[in-house]
């Protein structure tokens, strides 16, 4: 029997609070969003003053990065220099190539991913990777 490793939703939860934590302390108002392996919400949090927006964008770029196993940032700059079919964009209604995707990787696995919407793509990268060291303190 072939075992993989496991996302729960206390590992999600603690990688939303590290990221929200993290962007608190920057002064950013943002959604964070942890996705599973087979794409569905294992964790959000938007912050109060964060644009209605910023949810579905957050889970779009854990979506993206889940499914793609790369952060969307890499996508977009791949689409942008031409080694990336743009038509991925299209694959799915769930595809959003903007930067702040993240994937979640244990034991060198996709597990899941984590997005962050609502400040400029490089703050959104840095508090998803902010997130994703929760892991290492479980």
């Amino acid at each position: 029997m072939a075992t993989i490793p496991l996302l729960t939703g206390e590992m999600a939860q603690n990688m939303v609070n590290a990221a929200a934590l993290e962007a608190k302390n920057n002064n950013l108002m943002v959604s964070v969003t942890v996705v599973d392996a087979s794409g569905q919400t294992l964790a959000v949090l938007r912050d109060h003053r964060a644009g209605v927006h910023t949810v579905r964008a957050s889970y779009k770029k854990a979506y993206t990065a889940n499914s793609q196993k790369r952060e969307t940032a890499v996508i977009a700059k791949g689409i942008k220099d031409g080694t990336i079919p743009e038509d991925l964009r299209y694959l799915d209604e769930n595809i959003l190539i903007l930067d702040g995707g993240v994937p979640i990787y244990i034991d060198g696995i996709v597990v899941g991913g984590i997005g962050v919407g609502g400040a400029h793509g490089s703050e959104d990268v840095h508090i998803a990777k902010a997130g994703l060291k929760a892991l290492d303190q479980q």
